[in-house]
C-alpha cells in the first residue's frame, strides 16, 4: 500500500475523511489541532493525553472523534522505530476490531517528522493488522 506524504494545507479539505493517529501531548500539538475542530474541550484532551501516557499504550477518542494517539514518549523521548511501530500496530488492531477506518492520517509532526517515525509507520503498515485500510497519509511540515 502506498504511503503519501502531505501537508496540512494540501489535505485540509479532506481531513474529515481520515482517522488521525497522533501522539498524546496536549497544548500546541497535533492532538489539539485535530481535537478542537471536533468540539473536544481542553479538559477532555488533557484527560485523554494523561490516560494514554500513564498507561503507556495507544488509545482512541473514537467514537467521540476520529482521533487516536500513541504515548508521547515514543515520539518525544525515544527514537526507537521498533517500539513506535509496535504502538502503531496496537492502533491498527483496534482499528480493525472497533474503529473500522479505511483512511488513516499519521500526524507525528514535532514540527518535523523524524526518519525513524517514517520507518515505524512503514513497518507497521506491513502488519496483517493494516488490512482494510485503503489510504495512508503522513502529515509533513508545510512544503
Amino acid at each position: 500500500m502506498p504511503i503519501t506524504h502531505t501537508s496540512e494545507k494540501e489535505i485540509q479539505a479532506r481531513l474529515g475523511e481520515f482517522h488521525i493517529l497522533t501522539y498524546a501531548e496536549e497544548g500546541f500539538a497535533p492532538l489539539n489541532i485535530h481535537g478542537e475542530p471536533h468540539g473536544l474541550s481542553k479538559e477532555i484532551l488533557v484527560s485523554f493525553a494523561n490516560k494514554v501516557n500513564l498507561k503507556r499504550e495507544s488509545g482512541s477518542l473514537h467514537p467521540k472523534a476520529p482521533i487516536s494517539a500513541v504515548p508521547r514518549v515514543f515520539i518525544r523521548d525515544l527514537t526507537d522505530s521498533a517500539a513506535l511501530s509496535a504502538q502503531i500496530v496496537d492502533f491498527l488492531r483496534a482499528n480493525r476490531q472497533t474503529i473500522h477506518a479505511k483512511r488513516v492520517l499519521f500526524d507525528f509532526r514535532t514540527p518535523g517528522v523524524d526518519p525513524y517515525v517514517v520507518s515505524a509507520i512503514e513497518d507497521a503498515m506491513q502488519s496483517p493488522e493494516a488490512e482494510g485500510i485503503d489510504e495512508v497519509l503522513i502529515m509533513s511540515p508545510i512544503r
